[in-house]
């Protein structure tokens, strides 16, 4: 029990301290618009080349102040997207295995519309996919290697989506939820990651093959490579290193909550992840204010490279967000499909224990695992 009496005080304090903090960003904020202001987009590649950094900076196209603004003007599209939920391996239930649920999600807006929504759920627990060869070792599959799992999964099935409305004339977004850059596998060994973003990337070559916009769209972005770009701009400038660790409490959806209106973006960027490396091509991204939030989108270099695409992938992420209250629609549908509530979880593990004992298999249980999961007075 939890008695929030005994700790009253320290609430108090956090969030005296938490105002605080909010003030110093807000000054901070105005600092680093300032020195974005004197960032010179070809100037940038050069000063990290000779200047030594261990944060990460982006690299603009244009000067990164700039915005671009357009007209939500497109009623009549196709929305597809996907999204992934998991049941991890539960270490104190006598046979092991994990569940990927895949949500994925067709929207066709104007004449002849309709709605297609569905989950695919793929059960794993043969020691094939129980384990993944890195190296020398075997290693379970939990955590990052899980997740990046279910993004691969996510990426296969949209893929398959895009396939199948290939055919229509109307205007096309494909959406996945969260990044494309493949973060979770750069702890890995070489020939592991090679293989993987080889397969991830057959996304790319599909949508580029049937010229449908793909993006990434991150609600909530913790990222910071344009706070690297302000911080490595000041180091250029010889200012004081105590001002420029200062900015770390910033993140780049600070900089653009300020900057951007609705319905505006940022520049793009190129990002510089060490994991890119691996990739065919870059992955570039930009900020989107599409009224509730700043959000990070990011796309693949065929999309960068078509100005056409990028502003019909603008106006339909803000008709998107407009028509799902603040996020995506087509991801608030997949996201639908794809979560595992607790009592599928529950009848999952419950149908497991019942086939075990038919078939004669000791299913004894961790009792202090199954206390706190079924406890009630």
């Amino acid at each position: 029990m939890l008695r929030i009496e005994k700790i009253i005080g320290e609430i108090k304090n956090a969030v005296k301290e938490s105002k605080e903090l909010q003030k110093a960003k807000e000054d901070l904020i105005d600092k680093a618009i300032k020195v974005l202001k004197r960032v010179e987009p070809g100037e940038i590649e050069k000063k990290r080349n000779f200047i030594p950094v261990d944060f990460p900076v982006a690299t603009p196209l244009r000067k990164p102040i700039n915005r671009i603004f357009t007209k939500q003007d497109i009623e009549d599209y196709i929305a597809v997207a996907t999204d992934g939920s998991e049941i991890p391996i539960d270490f104190d239930f006598p046979l092991y295995y994990y569940v990927i649920n895949i949500g994925k999600v067709v929207i066709k807006y104007g004449k002849d519309s309709y709605f297609f929504s569905d989950s695919v759920p793929k059960i794993f627990y043969k020691e094939e996919d129980l384990f993944s060869r890195i190296g020398k070792e075997n290693l379970i599959v939990k955590g990052e290697l899980l997740e990046s799992k279910m993004l691969l999964q996510e990426s296969i099935a949209l893929s398959d989506i895009l396939e199948s409305v290939k055919g229509d004339k109307l205007p096309k977004v494909s959406l996945i939820d969260g990044t494309l850059i493949q973060w979770e596998v750069k702890g890995r060994n070489e020939d592991f990651k090679q293989e993987f973003i080889d397969k991830f990337e057959r996304l790319f070559e599909k949508s580029k093959k049937l010229n449908i916009p793909l993006a990434g769209y991150i609600s909530g972005s913790h990222s910071k490579e344009i706070v690297g770009m302000v911080k490595l701009q000041c180091i250029s400038e010889n200012l004081d290193e105590r001002d420029i660790k200062k900015f770390d409490i910033l993140q780049d959806v600070d900089i653009f909550g300020r900057l951007l209106k609705k319905g505006e973006r940022s520049v793009l960027f190129r990002s510089n992840a060490p994991i890119l490396t691996y990739y065919k091509a870059p992955v570039y991204f930009f900020y989107l204010n599409v009224g509730k939030e700043i959000a990070r989108v990011e796309i693949p270099q065929f999309v960068m490279q078509n100005n056409e695409k990028m502003e019909l992938l603008q106006k339909l992420l803000l008709s998107q967000a407009e028509k799902g209250m603040g996020y995506p629609v087509a991801l608030k549908e997949a996201h639908e499909q794809a979560v595992i509530h607790n009592g599928e979880k529950s009848s999952l593990r419950e149908i497991f224990i019942e086939l075990l004992n038919k078939e004669g298999v000791n299913s004894r249980i961790n009792y202090k695992s199954l206390f706190k999961q079924t406890r009630n007075i």
